[in-house]
């Protein structure tokens, strides 16, 4: 009897995570933007340079979902599509002359499509929040 039980409950639990990993591998990716700013200092007066700008699709659990926490002086890019949605808001802490990496995120509404404008803004800002120096790069979405 105590066998049979056994089987069953195995049983049960197999076909539980056969289920689960199914479902895992229909969940439809969503996109993401890889940002890598490069910033240089000279006289004390930061310049941001965009020097690679990647789209990727990933399961929605490596994506990014909701806008950083990491405070001032920072490192901060944010994308807008159409020039009407906006993006999740990433920021690193800014620490001097380096490159930033930065991953944008998107809103389940604001998904990019193919043939959308895509124009990715990173900022450099100060401990009161004002910028002190921009890059703008603009795409269209494959």
């Amino acid at each position: 009897m105590k066998k049979s039980i056994v089987i069953v409950v195995f049983v049960v639990i197999l076909i539980f995570l056969a289920l689960l990993a199914i479902s895992f591998r229909n969940v439809e990716e969503v996109p993401i933007l890889n940002v890598q700013a490069e910033v240089t200092v000279t006289d004390d007066k930061p310049a941001v340079e965009i020097v690679q700008l990647d789209q990727e699709y990933v399961h929605p659990l490596q994506s990014p979902r909701g806008s950083s926490d990491t405070g001032f002086p920072g490192v901060d890019a944010v994308a807008i599509i159409n020039n009407s949605k906006i993006s999740y808001w990433p920021a690193k802490d800014y620490h001097g002359n380096g490159t930033y990496d930065l991953v944008i995120g998107f809103h389940r509404e604001v998904i990019p499509k193919e043939g959308d404008m895509v124009k990715v803004i990173v900022k450099v800002v100060d401990v009161r929040g004002r910028t002190l120096a921009t890059d703008i790069e603009v795409m269209l979405w494959e």
